[in-house]
């Protein structure tokens, strides 16, 4: 299973015992992580043990997933996803009941609901709109916003969402935290469960986080491993609360533990080109060399600063086209942008000027910031069509689905075998003719719920997702400057291309690798944000990610006319522009 690994990479999965692991980009870091799931899981396979692997994003969890499937490992002990999903599923829903804020029910406030009540706020409380607020906790409950000013705005942000039983992903982070600090046998109850927590992107990961992962390997007699996935250079949540813990911390906090430290250093991603290139944004100063097959080829390195914002679309949809030309695959082909507010509109006006082209973008449909409502997973199973090409996925999502239901008090097919190809079979056999894309999920879910014999109105949870579902999803849906297609048809093609040309925030792609990346919004006040602590290596940080997701290919762009409320342009970022380099 393991010829296939360098020898960096085999000590890496063989290693036992706890394991902080330091990846430079490119060096394998993605598939480490999934041969060591696939490992352990080789090692656990006739007992109740379960691994965890934990990821920054669901994109990420998805890629192990696929990974596993072409070793031939069916993953069903393993758990993928981010801590604030995996928070959800293993603490806060089967613990509910020990917290008095959500033992009633809850539903999640997604990222725009927050937005929304945090502008409104602002404005009641006669703060500027851009003024960041951090609505993070510390371990005691307390604010880890610094700024007192914005302790009041902040608690009644906090009392809107107890009223409306709502918790934002920062409450989640919290709650669970609480139950395991209050109830240390629940912590102990998860170790016994976990064979092994693998943490990717653990630079990124917040004080909350580790004080949750913590609970479960401190316990008396810890049987759960620990391995750890990362770069200090790529550490770009400093903002967020994001810390690069030393190993010797690490130990301390996880009752001074041992840790074995390794590294990966050979870049198998980018050409050297590419690396010499992005090496101009590093902080440690590590030689990077290219092991790649291309790692000689001279690729395209541009950068262009006298671009209007008006022809940026038209100019980014020219290279996307030029590379589809040259046989270069759309999810090869990657558009990001420091901010999600940028990459929104950006996303909507490619699609149009490229209608025959494959998009996976966020904000272009109007259901993909629900993600963790129950109603959101239903959704997507009506959504993406049955083929071979998802039988494995969907297959996924349905017992993903049964769980939730289930953690929910609601049983569903009790009667029945197999009940995740049962469930499938009653969604394939739903239909709607609705035109309308609310109009036909609402039609639908009316007709699974008759199917399924579960009356809604006994679950007021489930009747709390169902109303803020529809409810937050319509206005998203009005807002004009988002433009969404409403059709099913719209809704259906948006949804199941997540195989096309990629336009996300240089966030959202973290730990991903594209044959070519296309960056606009390189200035100063977007890299590094205007609210940036520590500016300096905030902008050097993201720069660096966002140029070494490049294989052969970088653009890179900080587009002219865009300005402050005052009126003032916006330059490039510092470091980008102080940058002397012979661009193609």
């Amino acid at each position: 299973m393991l010829d296939n690994l360098n020898d960096q990479q085999r000590d890496a999965v063989l290693a036992s015992g706890h394991v902080l692991l330091t990846a430079c980009p490119g060096s394998g870091k993605t598939r480490v992580l999934a041969y060591k799931v696939a490992y352990e899981l080789d090692k656990i396979t006739k007992s109740k043990k379960t691994i965890v692997a934990l990821t920054f994003t669901n994109r990420a969890a998805e890629e192990i997933k696929k990974r596993l499937l072409k070793m031939d490992f069916i993953p069903e002990k393993l758990w993928a996803g981010t801590i604030h999903s995996f928070c959800l599923e293993w603490i806060l829903r089967p613990y509910a009941s020990y917290i008095d804020e959500i033992k009633n029910g809850f539903v999640i406030a997604d990222e725009y609901k927050s937005e929304e009540l945090l502008s409104s706020l602002k404005e009641d409380y006669g703060f500027e709109w851009w003024e960041r607020i951090t609505t993070r906790r510390n371990t005691d409950g307390t604010f880890a916003e610094p700024n007192v000013k914005y302790h009041d705005l902040l608690e009644e942000y906090h009392d809107i969402l107890i009223s409306e039983k709502l918790i934002d992903f920062d409450l989640i982070l919290y709650y669970a935290y609480k139950v395991l600090d209050e109830y240390p046998k629940i912590g102990k109850t998860l170790n016994n469960l976990f064979h092994l927590i693998a943490v990717d992107e653990y630079q990124d990961t917040q004080e909350l986080q580790y004080a949750i992962l913590s609970k479960i390997i401190d316990v008396y007699d810890s049987k759960t491993l620990l391995f750890m996935v990362g770069d200090k250079d790529q550490a770009i949540y400093g903002s967020l609360g994001g810390v690069a813990k030393s190993v010797e911390a690490i130990s301390t906090q996880f009752g001074n533990i041992v840790i074995s430290e390794l590294e990966l250093s050979g870049n198998y991603r980018s050409s050297q080109r590419v690396i010499d290139y992005y090496r101009n944004y590093q902080s440690a100063g590590i030689n990077i060399e290219s092991l790649s097959e291309y790692a000689d080829e001279h690729g395209l390195i541009t950068f262009n600063k006298n671009l209007d914002k008006d022809g940026l679309d038209e100019y980014i949809a020219g290279i996307i086209q030029q590379n589809l030309d040259n046989g270069v695959p759309e999810n090869e082909i990657c558009v990001l942008a420091p901010q999600w507010w940028l990459v929104i509109p950006m996303g909507r006006k490619l699609k149009t000027l490229l209608p025959n082209v494959n998009f996976d973008a966020i904000g272009l449909s109007p259901l993909l910031k629900n993600k963790e409502n129950v109603w959101f997973k239903v959704a997507r199973l009506f959504l993406v069509s049955p083929s071979p090409k998802t039988y494995f996925m969907r297959g996924r999502w349905s017992i993903e689905l049964i769980n939730e239901l289930e953690s929910l008090g609601i049983e569903i097919l009790a009667d029945r075998e197999r009940k995740s190809k049962a469930l499938l079979k009653l969604i394939n056999s739903i239909s709607s003719e609705k035109e309308d894309g609310l109009e036909y999920l609402e039609e639908c879910f009316e007709s699974l719920l008759n199917l399924l014999d579960v009356k809604i109105e006994r679950s007021p949870t489930l009747k709390l997702h169902w109303e803020y579902f529809f409810e937050s999803s319509k206005k998203r849906l009005e807002k004009p400057e988002f433009n969404y297609a409403k059709d099913i048809t719209s809704f259906k093609r948006l949804f199941s291309h997540t195989l096309g040309v990629v336009i996300n925030t240089c966030h959202g792609i973290k730990g991903e690798e594209f044959h070519t990346v296309i960056a606009f919004g390189l200035l100063h006040g977007y890299i590094p944000n205007w609210n940036e602590l520590d500016a300096v290596n905030a902008s050097k940080k993201l720069l660096y990610v966002i140029c070494s997701r490049s294989k052969k290919h970088l653009h890179l762009i900080a587009e002219e006319g865009r300005k402050t409320k005052g009126g003032r342009p916006y330059s490039i970022t510092g470091h980008l522009q102080d940058i002397i380099y012979s661009y193609d």
